[in-house]
Parts: structure tokens; C-alpha cells; sequence
């Protein structure tokens, strides 16, 4: 450094201390007078909390709900019809009855009561207001009859000359099958056939069977059958179906 310079840096060395002096002083001021921000608490005291109300906590119990009721029901006042079997039988039967040694032998012919082993009831049928050449009737107006009944009074008592008469036949030309009767075979066959307008028997087969030839048999005596009076509808001769129940029973 030159000695002009450092002549001058002693000759102005009293104002730079008093400078710096002035401004030491004016920071420690303001540091001294530097205002400090006072937070104040939100926090309650301890004891305020006492004056707030309780909650009480009830305890409830829940009862169970009760399952609502059905809805009524309504009854209808329909019957609704089940179709019945196609073999029903006709209101007749015949009994078969044979011992085993063979020695005797008996015929019983009567109307049968309702029991288990017997068919329902024929269904009836609801007839057409013409009817064609070729519809099989099973209910008419006059039923067929068998045999010598047209001198009965009424329409019931020559039905019922005819049933004996049919079931008579059948006692008459019936035969137990040796088969059937060595093994002890027995029950109830339903043969059905059509009585045509003239009065013939056609399309004879068995609808129910027990075996050990006992529908093969009863099935020939119906195909050997005479004939009939034909059944009438509106004064008309009309095919009819028949059902003939044959109760095959050893004793």
C-alpha cells in the first residue's frame, strides 16, 4: 500500500468509528424494543369441564320382530277334473272262481263294489253335435245291449238284462288256464271292444293283464261273442266302446 493512502485511511479513521458506533447503537435499540407476539391458550381449564352436562347413555334392548302373517287364502270354488284310466271298468264284473285241485268249479256274477284292485269309474264323454262315421262313443243315449232284453219295461231294467246276460256268457265260456292255475296265478283282466252299428264285436284286446294266459283266454271269448244290439245316439246306431272286467280267483 502506498503511504498516501494509508495517510488517509488515519486522517478519516474518527468517522468510520463513529459511524459504526451510531449503527452498533441503533441495532441494540431495536433489538431491545423488538416487540414479542403473546399466544394465549385455547385450551379450557380443567375445571370448566366439570359445568358441561352429562350425556347419558340409556341402554334400550330391541325386541324381536314378529314374522308378518301369511295372506289368507282363497278357496275356489272349481273342481278340477284328473283324468281317470283308460280301462276303467264297466259297471259289472265277473268272477272266476276254481279250486286248485281242479275238481270244482263256480261262476259268480254280480256288480262289483269298489276296492282297490278295481278300475275307476268311465269317464264321460261330451258328444258332438254330428257326429262322424268313424267316432267311438262310450256313453250314448241307449247303451248296447247282449241277449234277449228288448221286452224289459225301462231303459235300467233291460241295462240290467244285459248285464247278466254278458256276464252269463262269459261264466259259460270261460275256462281257468291250467298255466294260471298250476302258479297260482289270479287278479283282474280288462278286455275292450267295439260294438259297431250293426251290432258286431271288433278290435277285442286285452287293456289289462295278469299273465298266465288269463287275457289270452278271456280275449277268445270275446272275439267268439254274438251280436250285439247296437248302441243308439239321436235315434242313430253309433259305434261303443265296452270294457268287460274278468276277475280270475283260485280257491
Amino acid at each position: 500500500m502506498k503511504r498516501q493512502d494509508i495517510s488517509r485511511l488515519e486522517k478519516n479513521r474518527t468517522i468510520y468509528f463513529k459511524v459504526g458506533l451510531a449503527i452498533s447503537l441503533t441495532i441494540a435499540l431495536l433489538a431491545i424494543n423488538w416487540t414479542t407476539a403473546h399466544y394465549e391458550s385455547d385450551d379450557m381449564p380443567f375445571d370448566s369441564l366439570n359445568d358441561e352436562p352429562e350425556i347419558e347413555v340409556v341402554r334400550t334392548i330391541q325386541q324381536p320382530s314378529r314374522p308378518m302373517p301369511p295372506p289368507p287364502v282363497h278357496l275356489s270354488n272349481e273342481i278340477i277334473a284328473e283324468e281317470t284310466p283308460e280301462f276303467a271298468a264297466e259297471p259289472f264284473q265277473l268272477t272266476i272262481e276254481e279250486s286248485v285241485d281242479g275238481l270244482a268249479r263256480s261262476e259268480d256274477i254280480s256288480r262289483p263294489a269298489t276296492s282297490p284292485e278295481s278300475p275307476n269309474p268311465a269317464p264321460l264323454i261330451v258328444f258332438k253335435q254330428e257326429d262322424n262315421q268313424s267316432d267311438i262313443f262310450k256313453i250314448v243315449e241307449e247303451m248296447p245291449r247282449f241277449g234277449d232284453c228288448a221286452s224289459a219295461p225301462s231303459k235300467d231294467e233291460r241295462e240290467l238284462c244285459s248285464d247278466r246276460a254278458v256276464l252269463r256268457y262269459f261264466a259259460e265260456n270261460i275256462r281257468y288256464p291250467d298255466f294260471a292255475r298250476t302258479n297260482n296265478i289270479e287278479g283282474l283282466v280288462v278286455v275292450q271292444f267295439i260294438i259297431e252299428k250293426d251290432g258286431s264285436v271288433t278290435e277285442a284286446h286285452v287293456i289289462r293283464d295278469i299273465g298266465g294266459n288269463c287275457g289270452k283266454e278271456a280275449l277268445r271269448v270275446a272275439n267268439n261273442m254274438p251280436k250285439w244290439t247296437p248302441g243308439l245316439q239321436r235315434g242313430r246306431p253309433v259305434r261303443v266302446q265296452i270294457n268287460m272286467p274278468v276277475r280270475f280267483q283260485l280257491k
